[in-house]
């Protein structure tokens, strides 16, 4: 579970900015917390991000992202060298720094990093574990040049992990990144130190971040027939006009020529790694026994989303792969009617992607940029709402930039769910809540929020001038 990140001189972010996602004070709508018991910590299940366009709110969220695709992949993006932010020219030369505290396993740590984004070098990095007032750092750097340095409950009685260190400590990587890769059977000779892949792991599987135009992960519960239904009742209740998801039998060809050609690689190589299951699954037949000795469950299943479909391929107890695009059954009139992904609404596409945050039992971190886009205003609400509903008995939460002040309402929020992208003087970005504004039970919030009572709206010269008239 997340519990607050910081960003500092990285685009719009010049001095040290902070996100919490620690509850506050407010004694209304208890069951949109989630009560930590191991670490103390009473965490919100969702923040609403606001702010006029410009304000640094997809900044936010693209530092996020720069971060857990930098400890993932070992690298930075492309165009990191122009993410530094240019309010100050000596920022040019300075790190941009990222921290985020966040549970695993049942663990609170703190996991900060340093690096200077034009040439690429970390100056600090270091992964703390923290139990009540007591904060131990499991590794750390403090210089560009230092080595790292390991507590000694980590290290095991072969220095194994130092040896690894000095290996590729200077390689401009993150140490959370190589200990993870290209280290043989490490974890299995030093047990101890697992707590690195554990919060490794929790970059990879629970943390998500999602832009726009990019699918969710985890659209693998599609396989899965009682998911596909619940999709299908959710598309239902959100009055889409759709009343089933059906399975379309489709040809590898019909598959692959919507792909890019990287994704076809990927799921060539993918599908070559299962090639033993094939064997496995047809020997019954090859060596005469009966069809029952075979498992009636499918071997493999993957869901792949080209930009305007979705695919299902499955490895069935034939021993062969089979391709599925998804169809969609609208009852119009007396007629039930088949579409394709590609004949639905942008909206019905945008809606298809978010299902998941509804459906999943996974414990999962969702960082979310405009979750309103293609959306009715209705529409965002009732997602909201169905949200909470469904959040109550999970670990789960969902953190999104929006422009759609309806979801600001008592009914609906806390006021410590609500935070509001600004900007201040020298045109940084600022980030509060509406908690921290101590904002009145009996606001209007959305009102307020419009009529710029905070800020983080944009002002027209016109409104100006009728003010001051």
């Amino acid at each position: 579970m997340l519990v607050n990140f910081s960003v500092t001189n990285f685009l719009s972010f010049n001095k040290n900015t902070t996100f919490k996602m620690e509850s506050g004070r407010v004694t209304k709508k208890l069951d949109h917390l989630l009560d930590d018991t191991e670490t103390g910590k009473s965490l919100l299940k969702f923040s609403a991000l606001y702010g006029k366009n410009g304000a640094g709110k997809t900044n936010f969220i693209r530092s996020i992202s720069v971060l857990r695709n930098f400890v993932l992949q070992g690298k930075l993006p492309q165009r990191a060298p122009d993410l530094w932010c240019k309010l100050e020219d000596e920022n040019a030369a300075l790190p941009s720094e990222f921290e985020i505290s966040f549970i695993a396993d049942k663990n609170l740590y703190n996991y900060h990093i340093a690096v200077v984004l034009t040439t690429g070098i970390i100056t600090k990095e270091e992964l703390v574990h923290v139990v009540g007032n007591r904060h131990t750092k499991l590794f750390y750097k403090e210089t560009a040049e230092s080595a790292y340095v390991f507590h000694h409950s980590i290290k095991g009685k072969n220095n194994d992990i130092e040896v690894l260190s000095r290996t590729f400590g200077m390689s401009g990587t993150p140490f959370l990144f190589s200990i993870n890769h290209n280290t043989g059977g490490f974890f299995l000779t030093n047990p101890q130190a697992i707590v690195l892949k554990k919060t490794f792991l929790w970059f990879k599987d629970t943390l998500e971040v999602i832009f726009p135009d990019q699918p969710l992960q985890g659209t693998s519960l599609l396989q899965y027939e009682i998911c596909k239904d619940e999709f299908a009742q959710l598309l239902k209740d959100f009055d889409t006009g759709i009343e089933k998801i059906k399975l379309d039998p489709v040809s590898k060809e019909k598959v692959f020529e919507t792909l890019d050609l990287r994704t076809q690689q990927k799921l060539n190589i993918e599908m070559a790694l299962v090639s033993p299951l094939v064997q496995f699954a047809q020997l019954p037949n090859q060596l005469g026994l009966p069809q029952t000795a075979v498992k009636k469950t499918n071997y493999y299943s993957t869901v792949i989303r080209s930009r305007r479909n979705i695919f299902i391929i499955t490895l069935e107890k034939d021993g062969k792969f089979h391709f599925y695009a998804i169809k969609f059954v609208h009852n119009l009139g007396r007629k039930k009617i088949e579409f394709s992904m590609e004949s639905e609404s942008d909206g019905t596409h945008r809606l298809f992607q978010l299902l998941e945050i509804l459906i999943s039992k996974k414990e999962k971190v969702y960082i979310m940029d405009e979750i309103n886009r293609s959306l009715h205003p209705k529409l965002t609400v009732q997602f909201v709402k169905k949200y909470f509903s469904n959040a109550i008995d999970r670990r789960i939460q969902l953190v999104t930039t929006t422009h759609e002040s309806r979801i600001m309402s008592h009914d609906i929020v806390r006021r410590d769910e609500i935070w509001i992208a600004d900007r201040n003087d020298d045109a940084s970005t600022k980030l509060f809540s509406l908690e921290d504004k101590q904002v009145r039970i009996d606001k209007i919030l959305d009102q307020n929020y419009m009529d710029n009572v905070w800020g983080g709206v944009p002002v027209f010269k016109d409104e100006e001038e009728e003010t001051k008239a």
